[in-house]
């Protein structure tokens, strides 16, 4: 009888002990590791600078990682689009929508109707002008024709010079506080050499900034 509960006891401890074992390194396995959560309030976005400092081994680690560049009104994104088209991204390439405050906006005094604006609009179509667009909204810019509002005044100058070489001598520039939807370009999991390419491009478009982190729907 005694060595039939020495014999239980026995049992019990290697049992205890090899679940203990498991324990143990299933918490130290790597796996175990990345399936950890994270704690949202200690994620910060990186700019490019700070990326590459962090050298190939590290950025080689960061999972579902993107890199944001913008945000840019439709005009400046289109122009994004275009300097990015060389670098073959495809379908790595997304778009996230937001809102912002442009102060700095370049138009065409308003016209005298609807029909004197629309022709004043063909006229630009031919000039090879776009993204312009009547302002119908009663009040006092109705019927003037907005070529652009923007968040720095370095950007609405080179829209406006822009116009200008077109041969668009009615364009005017003045301050004037607006709400406008704004776009960013998001690259999923880009490569660190991708990254410093878009840095290089950012300069292109004033008042545009790059930046790494969390994608958007990981937040």
């Amino acid at each position: 009888m005694k060595k039939l509960v020495l014999c239980l006891v026995l049992l019990n401890l290697g049992l205890f002990g090899y679940g203990y074992y498991e324990q143990t390194m299933a918490n130290a396995s790597p796996e175990s590791e990345r399936l950890k959560p994270i704690n949202p309030e200690s994620m910060k976005l990186l700019t490019s600078q700070q990326v590459a400092k962090l050298g190939p081994a590290k950025v080689a680690q960061l999972t579902l990682a993107c890199a944001e560049w913008g945000p840019f009104n439709d005009i400046e994104l289109a122009r994004a689009r275009q300097l990015l088209e060389p670098l073959g991204l495809g379908r790595t390439l997304v778009t996230r929508r937001t809102e912002g405050k442009a102060e700095h906006w370049v138009y065409i005094p308003p016209k005298a109707n609807k029909a004197a604006a629309e022709r004043a609009l063909a006229e630009l179509t031919r000039l090879n002008v776009s993204d312009a667009a009547v302002v119908t909204e009663p009040g006092q810019w109705q019927w003037s024709i907005t070529l652009g509002a923007f968040r720095t005044r370095a950007a609405a100058d080179s829209r406006f010079d822009e116009i200008r070489s077109k041969g668009v001598r009615t364009a005017t520039y003045r301050q004037r506080e607006q709400t406008i939807a704004l776009t960013a370009i998001v690259l999923r999991e880009p490569l660190q050499s991708t990254v410093q390419r878009i840095e290089a491009l950012k300069t292109q478009l004033p008042g545009s900034a790059v930046a790494t982190g969390a994608c958007p729907e990981n937040r």
